[in-house]
C-alpha cells in the first residue's frame, strides 16, 4: 500500500509539474514570418531599363501572393553589369527570405567561363522564375553609316556596354570573334537606359545586346520614328515580331560555330531572372516560388504589363535550375570554345566610359512614379532622370523638399551623372 501511495504521489507531482510548464512552441508559419515585414527587391542596373521595368512591375503585385502579405520595395544596385549585386546576393545579403533580386541573365555563364570575380555557384541560388524568354538585337542609330547587315559585317560600329558578363559586353566580343564583325565597345555605363541616352547624344552609334522586349516597350518612339535600324537578332530561335531581321544562327560559318553560338545564347531562355540567396528556409522558398508564378497570372499584373508592352512568357525557378544544370554539363571543348568567343579581346577595341557630372537649367516636362522619374527640357537638350529618395538632393525655393513635391512646369537646375539625378534645385 505504501508503494502504491508513493507511485500515486509521483503521478500527482508529474501532473503538477506538467501543468506548470509552458505549452510547446509552435513552429513559425510563413505567414507569421512575413507579416509586417518588408522584402527588398534589388535590381542590378540603373533605373529606366528593361530589368528595372520588369522588376518594379512585378514588385507592385508579388507581395499580395506571399503569405503574410509583406511590403515589397524595389531598389537599384548597379555595378559591373550586375556582377556586384549577384555576388552580394550569394554571399552577404540576408538569407531569410527578405531579399530577392534580378540581375543580368548572362551572370549564370560567368563561373562556367572561369571568371574569378564571379564568386557564386548559380546552381545554388534560390531561383524564383523568369518573366520571359528573350531575343536580343543589334541596333544602329539612324545617323550612323551602318544601316544594313552588310554594313554591320564589314564596317566599324561603336556600341555601349554595362560591364563584363552583361549581354551588352559579351555579345559584341562573340560577334567579332565568330562572325568577323568590327564592333568597338565603350563599357561601364550604369544601365541600358544610360547607353540609350548616350546613343541619342551621339556618343555611341548603336547597341548590340538590346532586349527586343525592352526596345519596343521602353523606346517605342525609336521604332515608330525610324530612329534605329535593327540589324540582327540573337537567341536560339527567331522572334515572331522580327521575321525579316537576320538571325545570328543563320550566319554561323561552321557547325562548331553554330554550337558555340547556341551555348552563348542559351541564357536567353531565362530572359528576366529572379532569385533569392541560397540557404533560404525551405517553406519560404516554396512560398516565394509559388508567389512568383501566381504573379505571372495575376490580372492586375498582366494588365500593367500589357500597358507597358512587356512580354510575359514565364518559366519556373525549377525550370531555370534544370536549364543551368544542362548548360554546365556541356562538353568541355565546347565550353572552352564559347569561353574564348565571349572573352577574347584581340579582335575588339574596348574603352572605359568616363561619365561626367553635368548641370543643366531647364523645365520639368513630365513626372512619373511620384517623382522617382523626372523628364526635363532645357539648355538645348532634353532627358529623363531617376530621382533617389536618399541620394538626390531636392530643393524648392531654397528649401529642402521631397521628390513627390516636384511639379510639371517648375524651372529647375538639374545636376546629374548619366541618368541619375544628384541634385534638383527648383525655383
Amino acid at each position: 500500500m505504501k508503494a502504491l501511495r508513493y507511485l500515486i504521489g509521483l503521478g500527482a507531482i508529474g501532473v503538477l509539474i506538467g501543468s506548470a510548464l509552458p505549452p510547446p512552441v509552435q513552429a513559425e508559419s510563413v505567414a507569421d514570418f512575413y507579416k509586417g515585414k518588408t522584402i527588398t527587391l534589388y535590381i542590378g542596373y540603373s533605373a529606366g531599363g528593361g530589368y528595372d521595368t520588369y522588376a518594379r512591375t512585378i514588385g507592385r503585385v508579388i507581395g499580395r501572393h506571399i503569405p503574410g502579405n509583406p511590403k515589397v520595395v524595389a531598389k537599384n544596385k548597379p555595378g559591373a553589369g550586375s556582377l556586384r549585386l549577384t555576388n552580394e546576393l550569394y554571399n552577404s545579403l540576408p538569407k531569410d527570405g527578405t531579399v530577392i533580386a534580378t540581375f543580368g541573365r548572362g551572370m549564370v555563364m560567368e563561373p562556367l567561363f572561369g571568371n574569378e570575380k564571379a564568386r557564386f555557384d548559380p546552381s545554388k541560388f534560390t531561383w524564383l522564375g523568369s518573366a520571359n524568354n528573350e531575343v536580343s538585337v543589334c541596333i544602329a542609330w539612324h545617323e550612323s553609316p551602318i544601316q544594313t547587315l552588310d554594313d554591320f559585317l564589314t564596317m566599324p560600329m561603336i556600341v555601349g556596354g554595362t560591364g563584363p558578363g552583361a549581354d551588352t559586353d559579351t555579345f559584341p566580343k562573340v560577334l567579332n570573334n565568330i562572325l568577323g564583325t568590327k564592333l568597338r565597345l565603350v563599357t561601364g555605363y550604369p544601365g541600358g537606359n544610360d547607353i540609350n541616352l548616350a546613343i541619342e547624344r551621339g556618343e555611341l552609334q548603336g547597341r548590340c545586346g538590346y532586349s527586343w522586349s525592352s526596345l519596343k516597350s521602353r523606346f517605342p518612339q525609336w521604332l515608330t520614328g525610324k530612329k534605329v535600324q535593327i540589324l540582327l537578332q540573337m537567341s536560339t530561335a527567331k522572334h515572331p515580331d522580327l521575321p525579316d531581321v537576320p538571325f545570328v544562327m543563320d550566319l554561323a560559318k561552321t557547325d562548331k560555330d553554330r554550337k558555340v553560338l547556341e551555348l552563348v545564347f542559351a541564357r536567353q531562355a531565362w530572359g528576366r531572372p529572379f532569385a533569392a540567396p541560397p540557404g533560404v528556409p525551405a517553406d519560404r522558398v516554396k512560398a516565394l516560388q509559388a508567389a512568383f508564378m501566381a504573379t505571372m497570372k495575376d490580372a492586375d499584373f498582366l494588365a500593367d504589363a500589357k500597358k507597358q508592352k512587356l512580354e510575359i512568357a514565364p518559366i519556373s525557378g525549377e525550370k531555370i535550375k534544370q536549364l543551368i544544370a544542362a548548360l554546365y554539363a556541356s562538353p568541355k571543348d565546347l565550353v572552352e570554345a564559347a569561353k574564348e568567343a565571349a572573352e577574347k579581346t584581340g579582335k575588339i577595341k574596348i574603352t572605359k566610359v568616363v561619365i561626367p557630372i553635368e548641370t543643366v537649367k531647364g523645365t520639368i516636362t513630365k513626372i512619373q512614379r511620384k517623382g522617382r522619374r523626372v523628364s526635363y527640357k532645357g539648355g538645348g537638350r532634353k532627358g529623363k532622370l531617376s530621382v533617389s529618395g536618399r541620394r538626390t538632393k531636392v530643393s524648392i525655393g531654397g528649401k529642402k523638399a521631397k521628390r513627390k513635391n516636384l511639379k510639371v512646369g517648375m524651372k529647375c537646375e538639374f545636376t546629374f551623372q548619366a541618368s541619375a539625378a544628384k541634385k534638383i534645385d527648383c525655383e
